[in-house]
């Protein structure tokens, strides 16, 4: 169990400082420690429904107090695993159930921070949600240049594996884009969280928090486009190396195909084929053979069949 109280800053408890009466509790729990401690509280029931069925960020307002869970993609590999944790939030309190010891690592890091304004659980969740999200900006950077690095090896002819980076990277992009339209959603509902006398400074404050997930949501649908472009670029490259083998492959065949007609028409040794009889008859026809190879390539080079 680690607990908090909300002072100028974050402070953590020791077991030589307990909480007093009107201190702002922050806490982490296990599933385990929070099955134990509040099993017997009425909103029990649905925080175990969500502990159990963790598929997305969302946020439920229920009387006075607010129900959530969060599922964020990892960094390191957005299509590959979450990280899954609760919420339950009341005007004095804001417990966590975390067993991955993802939001303990936050909060220590919230220490350092000081949190001016900083006076309700719900001005606190807001920091936090405020943090995960604090340098997605420069994140989302690294798809953009991913993006051009393979744009650049199109442009220089080398697609080698083109199809599987650019399949993986728009799965990325499909996980963190469900993932900031969710948290544009859960800071919709969180203006409307009852908040006590901090309503009027939070609902502001989340207004903000949506904007800014919405902005991070249309970067990534624009990063989408851009790899799109890239797919219908790769695409039509392939359709013209296509069309170039097409082309040789009908030039080749357009220039054998007189010959073939001559090779047919004197294959079929007929007595009175006077050409048998000479002994001539061999060089004329690759001499006639070679003169219509070469009047051929000078129709196709006039109407410029080899550019």
């Amino acid at each position: 169990m680690i607990d908090y109280i909300l002072t100028p800053k974050l402070t953590r408890l020791t077991g030589d400082t307990p909480p007093q009466g009107q201190d702002i509790c922050i806490k982490v729990r296990t599933s385990e420690e929070y099955i134990q401690q509040f099993q017997d509280s009425p909103q029990f029931p649905i925080m175990q429904r969500n502990l159990t069925n963790i598929h997305h960020c969302k946020a439920d307002i229920l009387g006075d107090c607010v129900m959530g869970t969060f599922a964020i993609p990892r960094k390191e590999a957005p299509n590959i695993g979450r990280i899954c944790f609760c919420f339950y939030l009341t005007d004095s309190s804001l417990v966590f159930i975390d067993n991955q010891d993802f939001v303990s690592n936050i909060l220590s890091q919230l220490e350092e921070i000081p949190l001016q304004g900083t006076s309700s659980p719900l001005h606190f969740l807001f920091d936090f949600m405020e943090y995960l999200i604090k340098d997605d900006v420069f994140f989302l950077q690294h798809f953009e240049e991913n993006l051009t690095k393979l744009e650049e090896q199109l442009l220089d002819n080398q697609d080698e594996g083109f199809d599987r980076a650019i399949l993986h990277i728009r799965k990325e992009l499909a996980v963190l884009g469900a993932y900031y339209e969710q948290l544009t959603d859960m800071g919709e509902s969180l203006q409307e969280a009852p908040a006590g006398k901090a309503k009027h400074k939070t609902a502001p404050l989340f207004g903000l928090y949506t904007d800014r997930a919405d902005r991070l949501y249309s970067d990534i649908q624009m990063l989408k486009e851009y790899s799109m472009q890239l797919r219908e670029m790769h695409q039509s490259q392939v359709d013209v190396r296509q069309n170039q083998i097409m082309k040789v492959l009908t030039i080749v065949t357009t220039l054998f195909m007189p010959l073939s007609l001559i090779a047919g028409w004197y294959g079929m040794n007929f007595i009175n084929m006077p050409e048998l009889s000479s002994p001539y008859g061999y060089a004329v026809v690759i001499l006639v053979s070679l003169l219509i190879i070469a009047l051929e390539l000078w129709i196709f080079h006039i109407k410029k069949w080899f550019d």
